[in-house]
């Protein structure tokens, strides 16, 4: 069989560690494992790498130059890799690609259906050029089925297609570790959080999006202090009521609520294998990356209904409907209170995600590649530059 020549825009890795930056990352990474593909990783950027972020190792081509300048230089993408059959864009900035197939990741559309949730133009900004992209683009990847159906809804694509690629998360290693206890109990000492009965973590960046002040609120209401909040990911936009009030709480020595902001990927692994409780209520989602971590690690999780969490969740998962408040506090209690439920939650928790590997997202991929490739072999994308 014929090796495949596959590039990806691993520009997100270079800055981040999580959301986009953890797909292009751990893509790259099971594409690079694969005997079958020659993968490069396209890096060039003006913006300089995060020294504290894991390189991506070799098969990456950088270069400082700045994506303006790239697209009105013509700079391709593919010719930086030094020509490739297939390349995969991960990121909202999209690299100009000159001759190779294009395949565009579309992580989720909850932009065009609620603006209030994202910065002031961001609908304005990047809904052209994820509209021009997917024109462009041989073949479309979501990660769920319910983004799926917002592509075909918003008019970017026919379903026949649209693949839909769900993510691994096998990135995590659910094994208990010697150190687990003390980067936790530094965690919270930043934090200045007292380690408390039962930990309740919630996962991501404070955005309007996630719901983090339902769960503040949720935790303050209980009468006792058997239970503890601790946010971990980095601050956001949008939310100033929230960061006021953790703020307050950081005076305060009873204070049952804290962050971390964001923490290095083996305190990250940590909290997801000792927290009691993972809370990721989130009003709308592409996929759910920490629910479905945080199930990998055995624990008790309460989500979002009618999300893709709880699509593939299914009983590993307490849902509630996010709007409803009373409801979120309700299943929490229940799993504050009762080590029984968290117990059965967490026995069920492994099994619901073992199928989510990055090797299994890289084979679906590779197979969609193949089939651009076969169907049209020596074929090359439009050479228009991207927007």
């Amino acid at each position: 069989m014929t090796r495949l020549r596959v590039g990806v825009d691993v520009r997100p890795a270079l800055w981040h560690a999580t959301g986009i930056a953890r797909v292009a990352r751990e893509t790259f990474r099971a594409l690079r494992r694969r005997e079958d593909v020659e993968a490069h990783g396209f890096a060039r950027a003006w913006r300089r790498p995060r020294a504290d972020l894991a390189p991506l190792g070799a098969g990456v081509v950088r270069g400082r130059i700045p994506a303006r300048v790239q697209r009105v230089l013509g700079l391709a993408a593919d010719d930086a890799l030094g020509g490739v059959d297939v390349f995969h864009h991960l990121d909202l900035v999209y690299a100009p690609v000159r001759a190779a197939q294009q395949v565009v990741t579309i992580h989720d559309l909850v932009f065009l259906d609620d603006n209030d949730w994202h910065p002031p133009g961001f609908r304005r900004d990047v809904e052209q050029r994820v509209r021009a992209a997917a024109a462009r683009a041989a073949a479309l990847v979501v990660p769920s089925e319910r983004v799926a159906a917002d592509v075909v809804r918003h008019g970017m694509a026919r379903a026949r297609d649209v693949h839909v690629v769900a993510h691994g998360v096998d990135h995590i290693d659910a094994t208990p570790q010697p150190d687990d206890g003390a980067l936790v109990e530094a965690a919270l000492q930043r934090a200045r959080l007292r380690r408390p009965e039962v930990l309740v973590v919630a996962l991501g960046t404070r955005e309007p999006r996630k719901n983090h002040e339902a769960i503040l609120d949720a935790t303050e209401a209980r009468p006792d202090g058997r239970a503890a909040l601790l946010l971990v990911g980095p601050r956001g936009w949008g939310v100033p009521q929230l960061e006021e009030r953790l703020a307050a709480a950081a005076t305060r020595s009873d204070a049952r609520v804290a962050t971390t902001g964001e923490v290095d990927e083996p305190t990250l692994a940590a909290l997801l294998r000792t927290a009691d409780v993972v809370a990721y209520p989130s009003f709308a989602e592409g996929f759910g990356l920490p629910v479905f971590e945080a199930l990998r690690c055995g624990r008790a999780v309460v989500t979002s209904t009618n999300t893709p969490m709880s699509d593939l969740a299914g009983d590993a998962v307490i849902t509630v409907d996010p709007h409803d408040p009373r409801a979120l506090a309700a299943a929490l209690e229940d799993l504050i209170t009762s080590a029984a439920t968290r117990d059965e939650l967490g026995a069920a928790a492994r099994q619901a995600v073992a199928h989510l590997t990055w090797d299994r997202a890289a084979s679906a991929l590779v197979d969609i590649d193949r089939a651009l490739v076969e169907h049209c072999p020596g074929a090359h994308a439009r050479p228009t530059p991207n927007t």
